[in-house]
């Protein structure tokens, strides 16, 4: 039974100085994109939990495909990033929270790459509170570049 269902309105909101141990959902999933954004490796991987996995569905030519991706491969692709080079930017999320400790997060998104909009759609990522803390345990997303399906959203100024 879902005890609590939170909105967060926060869009554009700064990474939170606190560590990921003490915040909520959405600071982490704010964490991990403020770690892309400044190419800081730590601080995007300390919001991943060790069974980590991304899910990315994506129109390949006339057909949809689902693509799975592990921990070790992001944060190696995560290692090779430039200040400044992945940029996604999430509208307002919808959160659920439960006090048995998961969460998801979803939001639109647009995703930047070196300034240019390379991506837009939906974003989930589901959390579970370990020992350390909120942790993403998997992160899905919807990629489409076009259309009405793309669901893209403004890219909201920078806060530093």
């Amino acid at each position: 039974m879902l005890v609590s269902i939170i909105t967060y309105v926060a869009a554009g909101a700064a990474a939170p100085s606190v560590p990921v141990a003490r915040s909520g959902p959405v600071a982490v999933v704010r964490q991990l994109l403020e770690g892309w954004r400044s190419a800081d490796f730590h601080k995007a991987s300390s919001t991943l939990a060790a069974d980590f996995r991304l899910l990315t569905w994506g129109m390949h030519g006339e057909s949809k495909r689902i693509e799975q991706d592990t921990l070790q491969s992001l944060q190696q692709s995560m290692r090779g990033i430039k200040p400044g080079e992945w940029d996604a930017r999430i509208g307002t999320p919808i959160v659920h929270e439960d006090a048995t400790g998961i969460a998801t997060v979803w939001a639109p998104y647009t995703f930047y790459t070196a300034g240019r909009k390379t991506s837009c759609g939906i974003e989930s990522y589901t959390l579970f509170r370990l020992n350390e803390g909120w942790r993403i345990v998997e992160f899905a997303d919807t990629h489409v570049s076009r259309g009405e399906d793309a669901r893209c959203v403004d890219r909201p100024a920078v806060k530093h």
